[in-house]
């Protein structure tokens, strides 16, 4: 529960955050806010290289050894140190020396300010999947909590003193390097000495499921990205605020799956298969008695936020926030299963799924945006996350033996 609530304050705080940059600065400064931060979350993937991953599988198999758990945390934090620092270095030079790769300079600059934080934010991210690994997963809220509540309370500060919205990148490296400093003292019993063929091996599982993940993460953060670049900043931000609201319920599952990522991985490597049969089947259950009444409180808060804090341009954008949560069902009850393929170590296999899928929502958003605008983006992006729900229940069925759609729609009938 304790993790479920932190990801429901983080989602609050996101909506707080678009709430701030949208008053202050104008949807056009939102606009600005969303496309930098998509390409910085798209960039702290590739600097982790999926490093997190490996820290969080291999300490939940090996939970019980102690020097194999220091082994894995030193050598997971020096792997994602050498490629963060490497990432952050080749993006500041990319960017300085190509600048027309954005369409707008606001954007360029909000990418190149927010360059230093990327190392900061892939090291935190591989110590704080290592607590998951070990389901320490109050430690692993309590980041969360702390980050969005420093993120939250700086651009509060900088928005009511009338600064730059440039000077939210100063925002995150303060906190990133508050964060760092505080992992590092909470995980001293961890350290352990560095080795290099460690480094290669958690490098090696990285560099297979960061394909994966960097792919579905451009699946995510694209859309804000091309609506910035054919429509502009100001359509970019009014689409990213209904985004924001739309993904908030999405915390709840990703809460449910970093409790459940861990059980199901220690249960199949001792081949209890039967015992993840049934919780899939009991995660199911709850997502499904509780997405109805979860989306239509989810619709009112947007309508009664949104009518008396936001200015009236944003309250009229309520049916693009319809169609997005027909897609957003489709993760809200099954999200918790995404990463099976990851934790049995079919990479590949997850790697061939996420890219049809993130190809698809490509082909649907080329489709429908000139002539519906961000409704054919909404529009595009429910389509795509309904047809990835088929392609996942075929290659569970086909490559780990787990009929999904059996478990979890017919659960009903067992239990």
């Amino acid at each position: 529960m304790f993790a479920i609530a932190a990801h429901i304050f983080v989602g609050i705080s996101g909506l707080i955050i678009n709430s701030l940059i949208g008053i202050y600065y104008s949807a056009e400064g939102l606009g600005i806010f969303s496309q930098g931060f998509s390409i910085y979350l798209l960039l702290t993937l590739l600097a982790n290289c999926g490093i997190m991953i490996s820290a969080q599988k291999h300490a939940s198999q090996y939970s019980s050894d102690d020097k194999t758990l220091a082994q894995i945390f030193s050598n997971t934090l020096a792997a994602t140190a050498m490629v963060s620092l490497c990432i952050a270095l080749c993006t500041y030079y990319l960017f300085s020396l190509n600048p027309g790769i954005l369409n707008s300079d606001e954007v360029l600059n909000f990418v190149l300010l927010i360059c230093s934080t990327i190392p900061l934010f892939a090291l935190n991210k591989t110590m704080n999947n290592f607590m998951v690994g070990l389901r320490f997963m109050k430690v692993y809220s309590g980041i969360r909590l702390f980050r969005w509540s420093l993120i939250v309370l700086g651009i509060l500060f900088i928005s009511i003193n009338n600064a730059s919205v440039l000077k939210i990148p100063e925002v995150f490296f303060f906190t990133e390097l508050s964060l760092f400093f505080l992992l590092v003292i909470y995980c001293r019993p961890f350290w352990g000495k560095i080795n290099l063929s460690q480094i290669q091996l958690h490098l090696s599982f990285g560099v297979k499921n960061v394909l994966a993940s960097f792919v579905d993460e451009i699946g995510i953060r694209m859309p804000i990205l091309i609506i910035g670049y054919i429509s502009g900043n100001l359509e970019a931000g009014l689409f990213a605020y209904v985004l924001s609201f739309s993904r908030s319920i999405l915390l709840i599952p990703q809460a449910v799956q970093k409790s459940f990522n861990p059980v199901f991985t220690k249960h199949w490597f001792n081949n209890e298969h039967q015992k993840n049969e049934l919780n899939i089947g009991k995660v199911f259950r709850y997502n499904a008695l509780t997405i109805l009444p979860a989306f239509i409180l989810l619709y009112l808060f947007y309508m009664g936020y949104t009518y008396y804090l936001m200015p009236p341009e944003y309250l009229f954008l309520h049916p693009l926030l319809g169609i997005l949560m027909i897609g957003m069902g489709t993760i809200y009850l099954f999200g918790p299963f995404a990463t099976f393929l990851i934790m049995t170590d079919n990479l590949n296999t997850n790697l061939f799924r996420v890219s049809i899928s993130t190809l698809l929502h490509f082909g649907f958003i080329f489709l429908f945006i000139h002539d519906y605008g961000n409704t054919g983006v909404a529009a595009a992006i429910s389509i795509s996350m309904i047809i990835n729900l088929f392609i996942m229940d075929y290659l569970y069925k086909r490559d780990i033996n787990i009929h999904l759609f059996k478990n979890t729609f017919f659960s009903f009938r067992n239990g």
